[in-house]
């Protein structure tokens, strides 16, 4: 005798994934929010060292722009990933409710004859 799930079965903790979605949201905004802090910290940065001139200045205007453009495109999938778990977990309960209705609605239903 084996206990636990059985094969073919599947199982979804709605409130885990729904809490997921919130938290991958949640992390998006931190990221935006780090991106602008480092906005505000490179503005002086950006007024002495990247005016100057100098290779090293462009190339770390360069750096800070691939990592800027590298972190809003990881906020951008990660809050898409949070938004598609929190539209799944809904889905999945409303397929779940109506599903237990049609069953409950079936055994219900009076047999038919047959001649």
């Amino acid at each position: 005798m084996t206990s636990g799930i059985s094969a073919g079965t599947v199982t979804m903790n709605y409130g885990a994934v729904t809490g997921a979605s919130q938290k991958l949201t949640q992390y998006s905004g931190e990221i935006n929010n780090a991106l602008q802090s480092l906005d505000t910290a490179l503005g002086p940065v950006r007024e002495t060292w990247y005016r100057s001139g100098s290779q090293s200045g462009v190339e770390a205007q360069a750096a800070e722009s691939s990592l800027r453009t590298s972190l809003v495109g990881m906020a951008d999938i990660i809050n898409r990933i949070g938004a598609l778990l929190g539209n799944s977990a809904v889905e999945a309960a409303d397929l779940d409710r109506s599903l237990g209705n049609n069953f409950r609605n079936q055994g219900s239903a009076a047999p038919t004859a047959y001649a």
